[in-house]
């Protein structure tokens, strides 16, 4: 078989040594060294700007099984061109060749003498230094499928709960649809309702409704597979490094099952909100708390299902904390009715970030005019009107309106959200808005008053002035290596010393790049090391650390650069939205190693790469009196973005 597998083995004086396997079919060998940028083609990727070809070795002998060891001068790889990859073929001709991965060479750094004592236009920009805390702070969850199954089932228990309470009542009322929030989580009523043995039968006979069972079922079912599967992210391409997951969507198979959870989702949420979700992309945790948002309501259909559901919230499971901020916030408990419908009138949705969005102003007072639909009339009622964070149900704004005489059609009134209360809300970000309409009546079975409702929610993005459509090409690439120039893009990330003659310190290096849009400076996140406790003469350990970035220090680096226009406020806050900043957030991995004598010590750098990206946002072009945005025109701007990190070792 072709093979073509290198790996590296070890440093030897001033070699660096390789294990390789060419399997036995190819005999002969070559490889190239270059920095991290590549080619692809015919679907194998290349080093584009190799700095070293060797010419062809061989043949290997037969007994070696195509497996040899790979000596390099150190002398060839330096810390931008430390890449390898090898080539196997049958012959000196290079025929039938085969191609291996890429892979990154740890480096033995040499002495490099650094000046920092020039000043320049750059040492007025102040620079902090924070814990580290990305994961907790910045990471985007990737395992919100776990969430979702932990939400619905929570829902699913409370209905039960609140279906074997009142059974008698309520049996002979359970529509073809009532049951979605339950039916769906038979897989998981074992550890959450002891007596059902998370038999579907059981369920069934209790919910009467088998076709909406068998729907859920195989959604869930698709859910509980998927969670073994990589959840694929789109993020910006981080040359030579991996990659850091960005704007997470929900695996194809979970999205083909998505029409079946529908019927749950429609009950409470706007048509339009609906097809977003199913058809995607969306942020994970808005993703979760819309989803929350719906299978909650929906589960207000059974009477004691608000008590009922809040005994099983008696934890604090982080994936949660959309229920509990909703069973907690302002919204009064009301027995829901199905055939009471409220609906958001006169929705419109555009196209901006590759999916449809329902943009309003946040600059100006927005209105939502509402339509119901009810068999008979109410006479009073109140709606109340509420702006909730999507990712966890928090209410950030509220209106109260009262109601009389109301009738299928229109409802009087203009349910209006001010621009003060708007004031405290981020331009650019979405939001779920919601409407509930609740009012007294009497039990034709007791007598005794009861409060009855419905609702409606639809997610909305609020924008200012632009909004941020997409990133596109590279004008330039700049790379910050002066550190004189653009000292606040430095790190000093390790700094150590050396207690035998001859000894290796190797570290594993991870380095973040995050934007933070209310920084107002840059600031290096300190370093989190864990060194190997064995003792040796040499050294091995892990390293994290990164730098938070200011999109106004970013701003200004765009002068110092580049004769490119300067970004207005409008423009910037544009960028400070979670789609921007997700896309931004890198990654760089690379190994490094250190050699020297006792009493010698060595000091570990980063500094960026930057690409001078084209942004294009779509500005808005008009809005109606309700503040909804009816048009929106192009435009390009350019802002810096890190794309590689450079590590650089020194000596004193």
């Amino acid at each position: 078989m072709a093979l073509a597998i290198v790996d590296f083995k070890e440093h030897k004086g001033n070699k660096i040594i390789f294990n390789l396997d060419i399997g036995t079919i190819n005999r002969f060998y070559a490889y190239s060294i270059g920095d991290d940028r590549t080619f692809t083609r015919n679907g194998l990727t290349f080093l584009e700007n190799s700095r070293f070809v060797s010419p062809v070795f061989g043949p290997l002998p037969p007994e070696t099984l195509g497996r040899t060891l790979l000596e390099i001068p150190s002398s060839r790889f330096d810390s931008r061109y430390r890449y390898l990859q090898l080539l196997s073929f049958r012959d000196h001709k290079r025929t039938g060749p085969a191609l291996s991965e890429i892979i990154p060479v740890p480096v033995t750094s040499s002495p490099v003498s650094l000046s920092f004592s020039t000043p320049n236009v750059m040492d007025n920009q102040p620079i902090d230094t924070v814990p580290f805390s990305y994961q907790e702070s910045y990471s985007e969850s990737m395992g919100f499928l776990d969430g979702v199954l932990k939400t619905v089932g929570k829902v699913a228990s409370g209905v039960v709960k609140a279906v074997k309470v009142a059974e008698p009542v309520i049996t002979g009322i359970l529509g073809p649809e009532a049951g979605v929030a339950v039916t769906g989580v038979t897989k998981l009523l074992d550890s959450l309702l002891p007596g059902t043995e998370g038999q579907p039968q059981k369920i069934k006979a209790q919910l009467q409704n088998p076709d909406t069972l068998n729907q859920i079922v195989s959604l869930i079912s698709q859910l509980q597979n998927a969670k073994a599967a990589p959840s694929t992210a789109k993020a910006l391409s981080f040359d030579g490094y991996s990659p850091f997951p960005g704007r997470v969507m929900m695996p194809p198979e979970v999205f083909d099952h998505m029409p079946s959870l529908m019927p749950l989702l429609g009950r409470s949420l706007h048509p339009e909100t609906v097809r977003t979700i199913s058809s995607g992309p969306m942020r994970g945790r808005v993703l979760m708390g819309t989803i929350t948002q719906g299978a909650l309501e929906a589960g207000k259909h059974f009477p004691g299902f608000i008590r009922a559901i809040a005994d099983e919230l008696n934890d604090d499971d982080p994936a949660l904390i959309p229920l509990r901020n909703s069973l907690n916030g302002r919204e009064r408990e009301y027995h829901r009715q199905e055939t009471v419908r409220l609906h958001f009138s006169g929705i419109r949705p555009q196209v901006t970030g590759g999916s449809s969005r329902v943009l309003y102003r946040i600059d100006q007072d927005i209105a939502f005019p509402l339509v119901l639909d009810t068999p008979r009339p109410i006479t009073r009622g109140t709606v109340q009107l509420l702006v909730k964070n999507p990712e966890t149900l928090e209410v950030l704004a509220e209106q109260k309106y009262r109601v009389e005489d109301l009738r299928s059609g229109p409802v009087d009134g203009m349910f209006r959200l001010g621009r003060e209360q708007l004031r405290s809300l981020k331009p650019n970000e979405e939001y779920l808005i919601c409407a509930v309409l609740t009012w007294t009546a009497r039990s034709s079975r007791t007598g005794n008053k009861k409060r009855l409702g419905t609702s409606t929610a639809v997610l909305v993005t609020l924008v200012g002035g632009y909004i941020f459509e997409r990133l596109e090409g590279v004008e330039e690439t700049f790379a910050l290596n002066d550190p004189k120039e653009y000292r606040p893009y430095w790190h000093k990330i390790w700094q150590g010393k050396f207690t035998d003659d001859g000894q290796r310190i190797a570290l594993d290096c991870k380095y973040y790049y995050v934007l933070e849009p209310k920084e107002r400076n840059n600031a290096r996140m300190e370093t989190m090391l864990h060194m190997d406790a064995r003792d040796t003469s040499d050294q091995s350990g892990k390293l994290k650390t990164g730098m938070v970035l200011s999109p106004q220090q970013l701003e200004r680096l765009l002068a110092w650069i580049s004769d490119k226009p300067r970004l207005d406020n409008e423009e910037m806050a544009a960028l400070a939205c979670s789609e921007f900043r997700d896309s931004f957030h890198q990654l760089a991995r690379t190994q490094v190693e250190f050699e020297g004598d006792e009493g010698d010590s060595a000091t570990l750098w980063v500094y960026p790469e930057v690409e001078l990206r084209r942004v294009v946002l779509k500005q808005v072009m008009d809005s109606d009196a309700n503040g909804r945005v009816l048009e929106l025109s192009e435009r390009t701007v350019y802002f810096p973005i890190p794309s590689v990190a450079r590590f650089l070792g020194t000596s004193s």
